[in-house]
């Protein structure tokens, strides 16, 4: 420790460049290397993800839109079909074909609101 760049009291004199193989990969001791690093983290992720979006095609884009925007009332309607499957067939113990029959639900609703 006969150096003035291995003493403690040494490092304050030392520039960044002849402190970082001393360091090793640490940067806690060195704000100006901390801040550079940063900075550069940033741009590169920009360039990244620039780079990994891609352009698709506008159809693509407008069918992954619909889909996206129509889950949630295909979803309902296929609840309400299986609802309806389950409560006439299931629980009333009627031939499951029935419920696409417009007969039938002519009749249920003559029935529920009948005067």
């Amino acid at each position: 420790m006969d150096s003035k760049k291995e003493t403690a009291a040494g490092m304050e004199s030392v520039t960044s460049a002849e402190r970082s193989p001393l360091l090793g990969a640490s940067v806690a001791g060195d704000p100006a290397r901390r801040k550079a690093q940063q900075a550069e983290r940033p741009a590169a992720g920009k360039q990244s993800k620039a780079a990994a979006r891609k352009k698709r095609h506008p159809a693509v884009r407008v069918i992954r839109w619909l889909l996206l925007k129509s889950i949630v009332p295909i979803l309902c309607v296929l609840a309400v079909i299986g609802g309806m499957y389950i409560g006439y067939a299931v629980l009333g113990k009627q031939p499951g074909d029935e419920i696409f029959q417009a007969e039938t639900w002519k009749h249920v609703y003559d029935l529920v609101f009948a005067d």
